[in-house]
């Protein structure tokens, strides 16, 4: 069945055998959005990594960036031999994860910022000490 038997094969434990009627007799959508997410085969495009085969939207790539210290935010970064001037910062935030445990800790600053008409998230990693982009999103 190729690359979509997941798909082709799904069929829900309660129903065996019987057709997946979502809207007979439904007032809303919300029973069909949850009744596709316990699906194996929904994925967020947010949850795709990236790899040899496709560009996910989730990374962890080391990258240049070029700091301003007066508006305390990225002004330009540098990824794939391309330099993305930023145009706007739309959120920041802190990631902070299991910092009892040396080897899986993690402390990040992140930016959420606008680029040649796209957003990226990059992340300033507090122990290692490097820049890096973490998420590119749609």
């Amino acid at each position: 069945m190729g690359r979509h038997r997941a798909i082709k094969q799904y069929r829900p434990a309660d129903r065996a055998g019987q057709p997946l009627d979502l809207f007979t007799g439904r007032a809303t959508r919300t029973p069909v959005i949850l009744e596709l997410l316990r699906s194996p085969w929904i994925v967020r495009g947010s949850q795709l990594v990236s790899g040899p085969l496709g560009s996910g939207k989730r990374r962890e790539e080391p990258i240049e960036v070029v700091w301003d210290g007066s508006k305390r935010a990225p002004a330009a970064f540098e990824w794939n031999g391309t330099r993305y001037r930023v145009d706007a910062l739309v959120q920041t935030w802190s990631v902070e994860r299991a910092w009892w445990d040396p080897r899986a800790r993690m402390s990040r600053r992140c930016f959420r910022v606008l680029a040649r008409g796209g957003l990226y998230d990059l992340a300033f990693d507090r122990h290692e000490g490097r820049w890096l982009l973490v998420g590119v999103v749609d």
